[in-house]
């Protein structure tokens, strides 16, 4: 996104503003490179600290093109430049906090999801099958949601695992409603 704006508003300075034209060509090289950076070289971009890097020097010329914008009371650069501002500082802030691991709780009621699930717990009357192989736990309701997360480093027999939700599943096959006609 901040390629983008960088790339369009240094073309759009390079080409109509004859004061700062340098100033338009350097803001369109950037987000050349940076566009370029993004598309070939995405695992580093996307690395932890490069990726924190980036974001700050993008939030850096972007504030920098903003405020330049509004000491000359351009207001469409202004509200361009202010929105990608905010979502970059969010974009900062999303990206530091969401390293933690999530967790999945099972237990005798059922299964208690991750945060980031829109449904938080599944009864055991509302699942069809629960499946860990191959680091990823898999999750099939009665009402054919599915649900799959991948598992990091575990020590849990993953037979035993299985068996365990499967009785469950099976105890409580009874107890589902049935809203057949």
């Amino acid at each position: 996104m901040s390629a983008l704006a960088f790339i369009g508003t240094g073309a759009i300075i390079y080409v109509y503003n004859y004061i700062i034209t340098l100033w338009g060509a350097a803001l369109l090289a950037v987000g050349v490179v940076l566009l370029l950076l993004t598309i070939f070289k995405n695992s580093w971009v996307t690395g932890k600290n490069t990726n924190t890097l980036l974001r700050i020097i993008e939030l850096a010329i972007a504030l920098l093109v903003g405020i330049y914008a509004a000491t000359q009371h351009w207001k469409f650069p202004v509200t361009i430049f202010g929105i990608l501002s905010a979502s970059l500082l969010f974009g900062i802030y999303w990206e530091r906090t969401s390293g933690g691991t999530l967790s999945i709780h099972v237990d005798d009621t059922g299964l208690k999801l991750p945060v980031t699930s829109r449904q938080r717990f599944l009864k055991w009357t509302e699942i069809e099958e629960v499946v860990m192989r191959f680091g990823t736990l898999t999750v099939n309701t009665v009402d054919n949601r599915f649900f799959q997360w991948s598992i990091s480093n575990t020590d849990i027999d993953n037979t035993a695992f299985e068996a365990y939700c499967t009785a469950f599943i099976e105890t409580n096959k009874s107890k589902r409603r049935n809203d057949e006609w």
